[in-house]
């Protein structure tokens, strides 16, 4: 845990140069920059964050509120942690960033200027989307109407993020993740895995030219 600011002192953010950011088009270069600017925030704006999202869940009904704060704290707690200490292979440090690095990188700069937590919300999102290749919600994020994101055979699935992506104030249409399907709104998990499960032999059998 040696990336916390316990000296007890003032912290003071240090300065993210977006712009720089910007250029950067490996993610070896990206991940290093982003442990600097993260080494300035402490479990206390963490702690922060996830207070000020639990007053925004006032009105909302206890057990989707609960639900809600705890993918929160995956998200942000987390999150950060993961950004912190994440190393990388050689293979996936010079692996390129996404096309949509710049256009990240140039909102961050707009939504982040005088807004300390805004910044540490951007630098975590940075890592989990163009790092780890995730979506900002995590796995099980719940979304009204019962769905929730979902990985399945390597591809994330979001219920919102066709609608989400429309919205300019969001993470979400930078988000890799995909619209879910159909099928995914519609048939429970076990109905999907069974009609899945039928269609692969399906194709097995009528490919097979054994």
């Amino acid at each position: 845990m040696g990336f916390w600011n316990r000296s007890g002192a003032a912290v003071v953010t240090r300065s993210v140069d977006w712009e720089a950011l910007c250029v950067l088009s490996r993610k070896g270069e990206l991940l290093a920059a982003l442990k600097i600017a993260g080494a300035s925030f402490t479990p206390d704006d963490l702690e922060e964050m996830l207070a000020r999202y639990a007053k925004k869940l006032a009105y909302v009904p206890k057990d989707y509120a609960d639900a809600l704060l705890d993918s929160a704290r995956v998200q942000i707690v987390d999150g950060y942690h993961r950004m912190m200490t994440a190393e990388l292979a050689d293979v996936h440090a010079n692996m390129r960033l996404f096309g949509s690095w710049k256009e990240f990188a140039r909102d961050a700069s707009v939504r982040t200027t005088g807004k300390r937590l805004a910044v540490l919300k951007y630098l975590i999102a940075a890592y989990t989307m163009y790092i780890a290749d995730s979506p900002a919600h995590p796995v099980g994020t719940p979304f009204p109407g019962g769905y929730a994101v979902e990985l399945h055979e390597g591809v994330y699935y979001c219920p919102v993020r066709a609608v989400q992506g429309e919205v300019d104030a969001t993470l979400c249409r930078f988000c890799p993740a995909v619209q879910s399907r159909e099928r995914d709104l519609v048939l429970t998990k076990e109905q999907r895995e069974f009609v899945e499960r039928g269609e692969k032999l399906d194709n097995y059998f009528f490919n097979y030219h054994g």
